[in-house]
């Protein structure tokens, strides 16, 4: 009996088992079809976004590509201009080249014609030929012509003193006005000559050139620290300049002090500073600036002198440099140095 009992259990339970499972199954798939409804539209969302992304960045390269258009069209204009620019300057050209083709010609023609006459008359064109022909330094336009320049433009010839700027136009004769044009004087120097020097110390030595300790500029070596002068290695036209400090001491009298430039030996010029008012303590600037005429050769220093009774004035100087003799060249006589 009790065996009959478990069977029927058993068997309830499988009844029951498969009752529940029949119930179960329809509500699982209904969960199973909004779980991929869900998922579909997450993936149609997403699939979404990346299109509208995907238009965007192809909105933007449009944008991108016509800026590019509106630029390559702007630069088609700008090189079409200038090529409109560089053909009217070729045509410029082409017409200065045959102008300057015809004058060549014409100038062929009048030199060939000049030739001509002067070898019918060898005589005359060497009684006529200038310095050139004496020391090879031409001195005019015809010179010029004689040694075989046939370019009109500006050139350097020999004047009576110093080099001269001359225009020459070498298509007409020498007799015909207009042939050669005087500009001006033409600044040449066969060497510079500059120098500026200073002392680091104060100097009391009296009718003495003042020697100097160190040269800012010594240009062309004219300068002699030491001894103090300056010697002019070509003829010109110098500009000469000194500056110091006068310290000026007495106790009992008035003084005076000088600087003074010598030329080999001959006072040029000189500057003076007086104090009367005594006890005398007092510093004060003296200057001196010249332009003159030298010679190659010609030696150029400075001194200091001082007045009054137990006296012991000095040229002030240290390390603040407050001595400064200076002077160079502005113009040269080429002639003499030649």
């Amino acid at each position: 009996m009790a065996r009959l009992s478990i069977c029927f259990d058993l068997m309830l339970i499988l009844s029951c088992g498969t009752i529940c499972s029949s119930a179960l199954t329809p509500f699982s798939l209904e969960d199973k079809l909004q779980e991929l409804e869900v998922r579909l539209e997450a993936k149609i969302e997403s699939k979404n976004a990346q299109l509208e992304e995907k238009v965007a960045q192809l909105e933007v390269q449009l944008e991108l590509n016509n800026e590019l258009r509106l630029d390559l069209a702007l630069k088609v204009k700008q090189l079409e201009a200038k090529n409109v620019q560089l053909e009217e300057k070729i045509g410029k050209l082409e017409a200065k080249v045959e102008q300057q083709d015809s004058l060549f010609k014409t100038c062929f023609s009048r030199e060939k014609n000049e030739r001509t006459a002067a070898a019918t008359d060898s005589v005359s064109f060497i009684n006529n030929q200038s310095d050139v022909a004496i020391n090879g330094l031409p001195s005019s336009c015809e010179d010029l012509k004689l040694i075989g320049h046939t370019l009109n433009g500006f050139y350097f010839v020999m004047g009576p003193v110093k080099m001269e700027s001359v225009y020459c136009d070498f298509t007409k004769l020498p007799s015909d006005a207009g042939f050669q044009k005087w500009i001006g004087y033409a600044d040449v120097k066969t060497t510079p000559v500059h120098f500026y020097v200073q002392r680091n110390s104060s100097f009391s030595t009296q009718d003495t050139p003042i020697p100097f300790e160190l040269a800012r500029v010594n240009e062309g070596n004219a300068m002699d620290l030491a001894s103090g002068i300056f010697t002019a290695p070509r003829p010109g036209i110098y500009f000469i300049s000194f500056a110091g400090v006068a310290r000026l001491f007495s106790s009992v009298d008035q003084v005076d002090f000088y600087s003074r430039l010598y030329l080999n030996g001959n006072l040029i010029g000189s500057s003076n500073v007086n104090q009367n008012n005594v006890p005398v303590y007092l510093y004060s600037p003296v200057t001196l600036q010249l332009t003159l005429k030298l010679e190659k050769g010609d030696r150029i220093w400075v001194t200091i002198n001082y007045y009054g009774e137990y006296s012991s004035s000095f040229l002030y100087d240290d390390g603040s440099h407050s001595t400064h003799f200076t002077g160079f060249m502005l113009e040269e006589e080429i002639v003499a140095s030649l």
